[in-house]
């Protein structure tokens, strides 16, 4: 079955404003164009969508996540660093006396990358917290992850864009019907975690981050991340070396368009318990599961099935 579309250039196809928004083709939650197109230049403009088995809307575009003026960042200094601390997105001011934490990623100053023995190793966003006169105090690194899809949503897309005579399709013929859409949850375990805990192991070598690393991401991403670790992680306080998970989605019954961010969970650990978890994980099939499904070939191959 393919992936239903929730939310198209950031608002849901059954609010009064979806025409206008497709025409538009602006993202509204960073006030520039929307980039996100299919590889052929088609626009895609996707922020949520949602399956047919499950039908919670999951956030596909990182972008969806920085509503409402950066609302996850705010709340990760609010977490890291207390209410004391104000975010400062905007320098040409200076700085707040009691000092601020200031973000780096896109489209605020930029994305801070260190290179090691041929490698180059970078965060979605660097926080640092500094005094009034500028100076380093500490740091958060913030990686902000949201799904990908497999098979195509092109048609769906392409549909809802043509009722409203949406430029992005311009030049583009109706798609064919294609292969089903799906989440690639299994993304989650290949490339995810994997990547956490090695960027774990680099940021405890760095003495100003204190607090450790902040993974954001949609909450049926945390729940499928749980789920392969055996939801069994123990809890732990910040400190240099922890992660802090925090998830969001949106709230669909809202009659506000966009529709609002809701903060799910915020839960710390560590990069060694996550390590940990990863490699020895609690919830595998039963003791002698693929010897049962071998026999069972191997009776069904000699009858000749």
């Amino acid at each position: 079955m393919p992936l239903k579309v929730n939310e198209l250039f950031g608002v849901s196809p059954t609010a009064e404003g979806f025409g206008a928004a497709v025409r538009s083709r602006k993202c509204p939650f960073i006030s520039l164009p929307c980039r996100k197109n299919f590889s052929d230049g088609m626009a895609s403009g996707l922020c949520t969508a949602s399956a047919s088995k499950d039908k919670s809307a999951v956030i596909c575009c990182p972008q969806r996540l920085y509503a409402n003026e950066y609302q996850v960042l705010w709340q990760v200094c609010l977490t890291a660093f207390g209410p004391t601390v104000p975010m400062v997105t905007n320098l040409t001011g200076g700085l707040p006396s009691g000092g601020a934490a200031i973000p780096f990623g896109q489209r605020l100053g930029k994305e801070l990358k260190v290179q090691s023995r041929g490698s180059t190793y970078s965060f979605d966003w660097i926080i640092a917290h500094v005094d009034g006169g500028g100076e380093l105090l500490e740091f958060v690194a913030v990686e902000v992850q949201t799904i990908d899809t497999t098979g195509s949503y092109r048609r769906q897309s392409w549909e809802l864009q043509s009722l409203h005579q949406g430029s992005g399709i311009e030049g583009f013929a109706a798609p064919l019907e294609g292969k089903s859409s799906n989440f690639n949850w299994e993304n989650v375990n290949k490339r995810i975690l994997p990547q956490l805990i090695t960027k774990g192991h680099l940021l405890r070598v760095e003495e100003q981050c204190k607090k450790g690393l902040f993974f954001i991401c949609p909450t049926p991403v945390l729940r499928r991340i749980y789920e392969r670790l055996g939801n069994k992680l123990a809890e732990y306080a910040l400190q240099p070396g922890s992660i802090t998970f925090q998830d969001y989605s949106i709230d669909e019954s809202s009659s506000v368009s966009p529709f609002p961010l809701v903060q799910g969970s915020s839960f710390t650990t560590t990069h060694d318990q996550l390590a940990l978890a990863f490699s020895s994980p609690q919830n595998l099939p039963a003791k002698n599961s693929y010897s049962k499904i071998v026999r069972e070939a191997i009776k069904e191959r000699l009858a000749g099935v």
